[in-house]
């Protein structure tokens, strides 16, 4: 493994162990307790690898957080059972959420649990990420599949209407699809 690649694991790994994102200036002296490298070359490397993404303070253009993401999915056709030649993991959504009812004794679970699985493993180490830990690339899924959220229902839209959190999240979803 080349050093870029090594930096570029441990910081993906580092960053989903600490909930998917951390300060740059952190992030930094985390991976080169493993891997010596200079702030400058690992800024470079954080803003030319797609596995990052900067987010820069407003108040403090010196200050940003790095976000882990990944393109890998969770299959969409893979529940109906249509689905080959795919390039998403096929793996239960519940066992992703941490919630799969089945699996647990009494009833097999139809979906797979099996993040090694030969499908699985090969899109995983096409994207460098076979070496991460389980709950890690859970995490990396949850942060960045869209499919993955929960559904905002009408019901919960009327419970929570005046609420300060559904009027903060009100804006910042009108203030993301204005032009």
């Amino acid at each position: 493994m080349s050093s870029y690649s090594r930096v570029i694991h441990h910081a993906t790994s580092i960053l989903c162990s600490n909930k998917g994102s951390l300060a740059l200036q952190q992030l930094h002296r985390k991976v080169f307790q493993r891997v010596e490298i200079t702030e400058d070359d690992f800024w470079y490397i954080v803003k030319k690898c797609s596995r990052f993404v900067a987010v820069r303070n407003r108040e403090r253009t010196d200050d940003c957080v790095i976000v882990a993401k990944t393109s890998l999915r969770l299959c969409k056709n893979y529940t109906k059972q249509d689905c080959r030649d795919c390039q998403e993991l096929h793996l239960c959504k519940y066992f992703v959420y941490g919630n799969c009812r089945f699996g647990k004794g009494r009833k097999q679970c139809k979906f797979s649990h099996d993040v090694r699985s030969e499908h699985n493993y090969m899109l995983l180490r096409e994207c460098t990420l076979h070496e991460l830990h389980e709950d890690d690339l859970f995490l990396l899924l949850l942060q960045n599949d869209p499919t993955l959220l929960p559904e905002v229902t009408h019901t919960h839209t009327n419970r929570f209407r005046n609420t300060m959190l559904f009027l903060m999240l009100s804006l910042c979803v009108n203030l993301s699809l204005a032009p």
